[in-house]
């Protein structure tokens, strides 16, 4: 996926970090034993703070697992129960989609890699689909939508990320309760508007030299490629928006087993992503966590 949604590890409790660190490895585990060990290499992070989104009631346990990265030693795994099912079906869901995406958007070479990866993905994005038929539909119809946008080099930011973010707002149909649901969706929909954001900010200068769509190219007037200091702070007043909404939905969600994580990662990670990205540095040394 992209990897922006990330917790400020510096801040977070040492079991904090245990436990961020045990959902990863579990929800990495939980995918193998769903759909073959190829889709272990689907785990992101975004899932994984989707799955600290989703998990009521009490913290799950946390079990040593074998890790094949690590073949000498075993790692710390959350118990696998219906919410790390669910999220490792959205993994798959949204990383094929993503990879048809980008089947239409790359150049030749870029097409055939994601082409490629599409066909070895399909049998088990044809499960996933299976199992959440309605969470696919959504993503199907949203990503039809942010292509259509893109082909006429669209110049409105709010039209393409609003196809982006509804795609990442059906995650919440887990959710049985009515007024949870609303309040996670709108949740997901910012934290899914700020992940288009932040991606189209980091790669706009390498989809300007690819001749790529980015709706920054159409929106803002570049400068060697790149947004001018007046602009992007006018767009980072955007993105922190988003945050702040995803903020005041999180305030407003019943209390969730892992608080403390779901805080730090929207109150202290998503600002610091944005503010490395912006800088340059995310990709280039990590972000500092």
């Amino acid at each position: 996926m992209f990897g922006y949604i990330l917790p400020r590890r510096d801040k977070l409790s040492e079991l904090a970090k245990q436990r961020y660190h045990a959902a990863y490895c579990g929800l990495c585990r939980c995918l193998k034993k769903r759909y073959g060990f190829h889709a272990r290499f689907l785990v992101n992070y975004d899932m994984t703070f989707l799955y600290f989104l989703l998990q009521e009631g009490e913290q799950k346990a946390i079990e040593r697992c074998f890790c094949p990265a690590r073949v000498v030693c075993k790692k710390d795994c959350l118990v696998r129960d219906e919410v790390m099912d669910f999220a490792a079906d959205m993994s798959v869901l949204l990383s094929y989609w993503k990879l048809s995406d980008a089947v239409q958007d790359g150049k030749f070479f870029a097409k055939m890699g994601a082409g490629t990866l599409r066909l070895f993905y399909r049998r088990a994005y044809a499960k996933a689909a299976r199992r959440l038929p309605q969470a696919n539909a959504i993503f199907s119809q949203q990503l039809s939508r942010l292509q259509s946008l893109e082909k006429t080099k669209c110049s409105s930011i709010d039209r393409t990320a609003d196809a982006f973010a509804s795609m990442l707002k059906g995650c919440a149909l887990f959710l049985t309760d009515e007024t949870q649901r609303r309040i996670a969706e709108q949740l997901l929909y910012h934290v899914g508007r700020f992940l288009y954001l932040a991606d189209a900010l980091e790669d706009l200068e390498k989809d300007v030299r690819a001749d790529r769509y980015n709706p920054l190219r159409y929106r803002y007037e570049l400068c060697n490629g790149a947004l001018k200091a007046e602009d992007q702070e006018q767009f980072l007043h955007t993105v922190d928006a988003s945050i702040d909404m995803a903020a005041v939905a999180l305030e407003l969600l019943a209390p969730r087993a892992d608080d403390e994580l779901l805080k730090n990662i929207i109150y202290y990670g998503m600002p610091a992503v944005i503010k490395s990205v912006a800088n340059g540095t995310f990709r280039k040394r990590g972000m500092k966590q």
